[in-house]
């Protein structure tokens, strides 16, 4: 099982380590990733090109070229979680999305499931930049990569480039790269990719506080402050424009317009609230059985057993339990320990875990925290039983991507 040193940064900004075989490694992995996502669009009928209808960020990029920060004739899509504010109506999730979506509403191209491939091709390469970037061999940074992205719910949600799931990976694809120039101390970028990521899945803030607070103390203890003002910028920038946006829409920097969902309007408790907290523990910790038949049982709303359907997880606290055994569980395996469990309960004060879903979707808004703590035993070849949790995870998710296809 893989272990980490305890040391996550580089000593100094430089290029990547030689090409060595890594050029061709990373084609090869994402070549088979793309023909995967290919197959996949083949079996659901052909779907890599047709227009998704649950596309709500090419919607809002279509109202905003229009002039509108509202949507038009909003009561025309019953099946969008739409906003109804002061009788207009509003996209309800944070809107970096839709800035992406941009070029396609001027071309007017509505080809959200291949744009969705692409983001999942990014996080891939992304994967395998970060591994390269710590000298990590060619099959290390393949075998990391594909076990992020196809031994993980991450595969499902790449075959659909409906609202929900685009916030997801573009979350993670924005959350790996800004990793990999954090890695490089590229800051700037790194957090401006990491703003960007807040901007898709609000929650990720503790990952890019993680990443920014060490950063900005040591700059300010070593009176590099025009550095630190360079760094701070770009996600000072991105958070006005967000919080500004939420102002002009909601009257307020915080609301995405979640909270005037009908559904959470109807809601005794509101979106967010405890009472909601171990009712979705359980629901992400249901395991997955069989039947007479064996045949797989498994629930399709709000979760099930969350490193059943993400192996990497599992991969990450034997590896952890392993340092523990051996005295050598440094204080960054805690943190970033710490970070995923209060992420996790966060997540489970909201309403839901995610409704329909293969896995436990809203977990994969973790898996930076576990990435972080392997990219600090990069070097080490994967042991026997991670790489069979990997094949595994592959295995089960593309069942599961396929299964759901029925469902």
């Amino acid at each position: 099982m893989p272990q980490a040193t305890g040391h996550l940064d580089i000593p100094k900004p430089r290029r990547l380590p030689r090409p060595s075989g890594h050029a061709k490694a990373m084609a090869a992995g994402v070549s088979l990733m793309a023909l995967a996502l290919l197959l996949y669009h083949s079996l659901a009928g052909g779907t890599l090109l047709v227009p998704n209808p649950y596309d709500s960020y090419l919607l809002q990029a279509q109202n905003w070229l229009a002039g509108r920060v509202s949507i038009a004739n909003g009561q025309s899509y019953p099946w969008l979680e739409l906003a109804i504010f002061d009788g207009k109506y509003y996209l309800s999730f944070p809107p970096v999305p839709s800035v992406l979506a941009l070029p396609f509403a001027a071309l007017d191209l509505a080809v959200g499931n291949l744009v969705q491939a692409g983001y999942a091709l990014m996080l891939f390469s992304g994967v395998y930049l970060c591994f390269w970037q710590k000298e990590a061999r060619p099959e290390e940074c393949v075998f990391w990569a594909g076990f992020v992205s196809m031994g993980n719910g991450v595969f499902w949600l790449s075959c659909n480039g409906g609202v929900w799931f685009q916030a997801q990976l573009l979350n993670l694809c924005f959350a790996v790269w800004g990793i990999f120039f954090w890695l490089r101390r590229q800051y700037p970028a790194a957090f401006l990719l990491l703003a960007l990521a807040v901007g898709c899945r609000p929650f990720t803030a503790m990952l890019a506080a993680g990443l920014y607070l060490p950063v900005l103390v040591r700059h300010l203890q070593q009176r590099r402050f025009g550095r630190a003002a360079a760094f701070s910028l770009p996600p000072l920038l991105v958070a006005a424009a967000l919080g500004g946006y939420n102002l002009a829409r909601f009257g307020s920097v915080f609301e995405f317009g979640h909270s005037y969902l009908p559904e959470f309007m109807r809601a005794a408790n509101g979106q967010f609230s405890a009472v909601y907290f171990w009712q979705n523990l359980k629901n992400i910790l249901r395991p997955v059985t069989l039947n007479a038949a064996l045949d797989l049982e498994f629930a399709l709303f709000d979760g099930f057993l969350f490193f059943a359907a993400n192996p990497l997880f599992f991969v990450w606290f034997l590896a952890m339990l392993q340092k523990v055994r051996q005295k050598c569980f440094a204080p960054v395996d805690g943190a970033l320990l710490a970070g995923f469990l209060i992420s996790l309960a966060a997540l489970c004060f909201h309403r839901t875990m995610g409704g329909w879903q293969f896995g436990a979707r809203y977990t994969l808004d973790l898996l930076p925290w576990a990435l972080l703590f392997f990219l600090g035993s990069a070097g080490r070849r994967p042991g026997l039983l991670a790489g069979w949790l990997a094949a595994a995870g592959i295995l089960f998710n593309l069942y599961g991507a396929a299964y759901m296809l029925g469902h």
